[in-house]
């Protein structure tokens, strides 16, 4: 039998549905080579620990081989991570408030498939993160959008919007908020947002699932507690992660939460478990504080690049542009002036070799024209200055043609 012999109609229509994201995704860091690439959200190669990589694996090798190879949960790596979160944040945990995951985008998949019924209703920042809504079509939810500003989700409207769907008799399964440096913002969810954002959640019997991806890459001041710290009445699901402090290769995350709902989530786990390999790996790196170490290192890393791309935007964006000044993350949000279309841009910007995340592609509803994410983290810090000068001259050159 050839390739040839297999036709689409063999395939899962939610495969083929889903194709053009997952080719896109699996290209992502090789395209993102080949020029000044502001689309994708990768943690920097040069970040990347490689020889202390190598020296935890040949440690875990020498004195773990037996265990880190076998049919095996990671349970080093769920120990460091209670100790580490009770450290961070107070947290008192037991094993069975947390999971650990194949990176958080597993995490987002199992609860969609412990909680999500076709046409149940998820209720998300507008704008939020691509990955998730993905997640979330896949597992057929209805997704609702709720505004955020500078301090995060709005609130007020959150508590509107759930309101109208209770007395619509829609089956609302959880709140998806990313409230610390959030994906496409930047944006952090101020503490009285976050205790507000419980209150109602908690009013209206709703769930929240906390996407914390970018913790730990803080640029300056204080980033509040979790939302998962804040509560005392079990109703929030913490996603963490791996992949932009250590290295997304390791494919290695964690969901934490109560233990009836993590206990309940791990079931669902049926691909024999999340590398146990990996995850030994990763727990000889991060112990005696060294994860702590190479974090602040990136923030480092990171904050420089922020700094040259808010730099460039200063001096190449035209009159009537805005941006945030992210303090931690991966990324700059930026508002064009009305009647801009960045998806109709993007074409140019490629050919002139920069490339760019079109914000429609963050909004569920597909609104966002005029608007665009540029992550920082990936691009080379001397390629930033040049890469602001060419997309600036773009911009100027639609609007003048538009004039």
């Amino acid at each position: 039998m050839t390739d040839t012999t297999i036709k689409q109609a063999s395939f899962a229509s939610s495969l083929l549905a889903n194709r053009a994201a997952q080719l896109k995704a699996g290209a992502a860091p090789a395209a993102a080579r080949d020029m000044i690439a502001f689309t994708y959200g990768l943690p920097a190669e040069e970040s990347f620990p490689a020889k202390e990589i190598a020296e935890a694996t040949a440690w875990v090798m020498q004195h773990q081989a037996a265990s880190a190879l076998q049919y095996n949960s990671p349970e080093p790596l769920s120990e460091f991570l209670i100790d580490y979160i009770r450290k961070e944040q107070g947290i008192e945990l037991a094993t069975q408030n947390l999971l650990v995951t194949a990176g958080s985008g597993q995490a987002l998949s199992l609860v969609c498939r412990l909680l999500i019924d076709k046409g149940d209703y998820i209720v998300v920042e507008a704008p939020t993160f691509l990955g998730a809504v993905t997640t979330f079509r896949k597992a057929e939810a209805e997704i609702v959008e709720v505004p955020l500003d500078e301090n995060g989700m709005d609130i007020d409207a959150l508590d509107k919007t759930l309101t109208d769907l209770r007395t619509q008799g829609k089956s609302v399964k959880f709140i998806y908020t990313i409230p610390t440096f959030q994906n496409p913002t930047g944006v952090t969810m101020s503490l009285e947002r976050r205790k507000h954002l419980l209150e109602v959640a908690e009013r209206h019997q709703v769930l929240v699932l906390e996407d914390d991806a970018y913790h730990g890459l803080l640029f300056e001041g204080e980033v509040p507690p979790w939302l998962w710290t804040l509560d005392d009445k079990g109703i929030v699901l913490h996603c963490g992660t791996f992949s932009k402090t250590l290295a997304a290769g390791m494919r290695l995350g964690w969901l934490g939460g109560s233990a009836d709902l993590v206990s309940r989530t791990a079931g669902l786990k049926d691909e024999g478990g999340t590398n146990p390999f990996a995850g030994y790996i990763a727990a000889k790196f991060a112990e005696n504080g060294r994860l702590e170490r190479h974090t602040n290192e990136l923030s480092n890393l990171y904050r420089r690049k922020r700094d040259r791309m808010l730099s460039g935007l200063e001096r190449y964006m035209p009159d009537g542009a805005r941006w945030n000044i992210p303090h931690g993350g991966f990324f700059i949000w930026v508002e064009l002036p009305e009647g801009l279309d960045t998806v109709k841009m993007l074409s140019k910007a490629v050919k002139s070799g920069v490339n760019y995340l079109p914000g429609t592609a963050c909004f569920a509803s597909g609104k966002g024209n005029n608007t665009l994410r540029l992550a920082f983290s990936f691009v080379k810090l001397d390629q930033i200055e040049q890469g602001m000068r060419i997309l600036g001259e773009i911009i100027r050159e639609e609007m003048e043609s538009d004039a």
